[in-house]
C-alpha cells in the first residue's frame, strides 16, 4: 500500500476510524436508513476531484453499512441549472441560460450517461449501495422543494444576508417565458406579494423588458425556480430535516467548506440547529502547484493555473482511455487510501501527490 504522510490535526486526534465522524448523529437519531447525498454540476468533464466525491459517498456508505448494520443509499444530484451562455446588458446586467433550457432533458441525459452513468453503475456493483439520479430540473418542480422554498420567503430579509452576504437580496431566478434567460444575480427580480399558497415575482429581461410570474406551492405552475447556488443548498437541506428515521448525509468536496457556515445560518433562522440539519462530509481538494483547486471552468477555460496538470487528471474520460481495465480499482484504492486514517481525509492533495499515490 502507498504510504501518506499527513499532519494530524484537532478532530483527527478523537477519532479511530473515519466513519466515527457520523457516529455521534447514528447514537443520537438513531435512524432505520442513512441516505447520502451526492452533487456534481454538468459545466465541463469531471476531473479527478468530481470522482473522488462521487466514490467516497459509495464506500463511505458502505463501511457505515458493514460497522453499524444500517442500510445506505445514494442520491446522486444533478444541477443542471448552471449556467450555459450568457449576455450584459449596458449596465453590467448578466442573463444567463441554464445547461436544461439550452440542451433540453435530452440533452442532459446524454451529458449524465456520457460522464457519470457507467462510473456510477461500476460503483453500485463494487459496494452494492444502490443509487438514484436526481436532476435539479425535476427536484424544483416537487410539492416538497416549493413548500420548503415558500417557507424560506417569510424569512427572506434573514436569509437573505446569508444566501447573498454582499447585497441581502435573496436570488430568486425565473427564466423568461419567451427567451428563456433569466438576471443571473436576479438583483432586478421583486417579490411583490406572498401568500400561504403562492408567491409572486416581478421580473426582468434583456430582450423582454418586465414580466410577473406567480410560483405555487403545489408546483403547478409549469414556471422553472431557478434558485443561485447558496439558496438553492437551503432548501434542499432544509428538506432533508424532520426525514422519519433517516439520516442525511451530504459528501462534498473540501472548498464547499466554508460555504455552509451561511447555509447553517439561514437554516437556524427557521428553527433547527445542527443536530437538525444533515451531517456534511468534506472529501480533500485536489490542487494545482499554486494552491488552486482543479476547477472545471478553469478547465474549459485553459486557465494558466491548469496547464501544467495531464489531461488524464482533468478529464476522466481520458482517465479511462489510458487505464481501461483498472481506472476503477484506482479511483477506488486511492478513496481508500484516504479513508484509512481521518488525517488522510482533512488536508488538501496536490497534482503531483495524486499521480504518485495512483501509481
Amino acid at each position: 500500500m502507498a504510504t501518506i504522510h499527513s499532519p494530524n490535526n484537532i478532530l483527527s486526534k478523537y477519532l479511530k476510524d473515519i466513519t466515527d465522524i457520523i457516529r455521534p448523529r447514528i447514537e443520537m437519531d438513531r435512524p432505520k436508513e442513512i441516505e447520502f447525498y451526492v452533487g456534481a454540476n454538468i459545466n465541463g468533464t469531471p476531473h479527478i476531484g468530481t470522482y473522488i466525491v462521487q466514490c467516497t459517498g459509495f464506500i463511505l456508505a458502505k463501511k457505515i453499512q458493514e460497522k453499524f448494520g444500517i442500510p445506505t443509499k445514494i442520491t446522486f444530484g444533478i444541477n443542471d441549472n448552471v449556467s450555459y451562455d450568457s449576455k450584459e446588458d449596458k449596465f453590467g446586467n448578466i442573463y444567463h441560460r441554464t445547461y436544461f433550457h439550452a440542451l433540453g432533458d435530452i440533452g442532459v441525459q446524454k451529458i449524465i450517461k456520457d460522464n457519470y452513468a457507467l462510473f456510477l453503475k461500476a460503483l453500485k456493483n463494487h459496494t452494492k449501495v444502490p443509487y438514484t439520479i436526481q436532476t435539479y430540473s425535476k427536484l424544483q418542480k416537487s410539492t416538497a422543494f416549493r413548500k420548503n422554498f415558500m417557507k424560506t420567503l417569510q424569512h427572506s430579509k434573514e436569509i437573505g444576508w446569508c444566501v447573498a452576504p454582499s447585497s441581502g437580496i435573496i436570488q430568486v431566478r425565473i427564466p423568461c417565458p419567451k427567451c428563456l434567460y433569466s438576471e443571473r444575480d436576479a438583483s432586478q427580480t421583486k417579490l411583490i406579494e406572498l401568500t400561504k399558497n403562492y408567491a409572486k415575482f416581478e421580473c426582468e429581461c434583456l430582450e423582454h423588458g418586465s414580466y410577473t410570474a406567480m410560483i405555487k406551492s403545489n408546483g403547478n405552475d409549469n414556471i422553472y425556480l431557478d434558485l443561485s447556488t447558496l439558496y438553492r443548498n437551503v432548501v434542499k437541506e432544509l428538506s432533508m430535516i424532520n426525514t422519519q428515521n433517516k439520516l442525511h448525509v451530504v459528501i462534498k468536496g473540501g472548498d464547499w467548506l466554508y460555504s455552509t457556515q451561511p447555509i447553517d445560518w439561514a437554516l437556524g433562522t427557521l428553527g433547527y440547529s445542527a443536530v437538525h440539519s444533515p451531517m456534511r462530509f468534506f472529501t480533500p481538494q485536489i490542487v494545482t502547484e499554486t494552491g488552486a483547486k482543479l476547477s472545471k471552468s478553469f478547465i474549459s477555460e485553459n486557465n494558466i493555473s491548469m496547464k501544467k496538470i495531464p489531461e488524464w487528471l482533468t478529464d476522466m474520460n481520458k482517465f479511462k482511455h489510458r487505464y481501461p481495465d483498472e481506472y476503477l480499482e484506482k479511483i477506488i484504492r486511492l478513496v481508500e487510501l484516504f479513508l484509512y486514517k481521518p488525517q488522510h481525509v482533512f488536508r488538501s492533495y496536490s497534482y503531483d501527490e495524486i499521480i504518485r499515490l495512483l501509481k
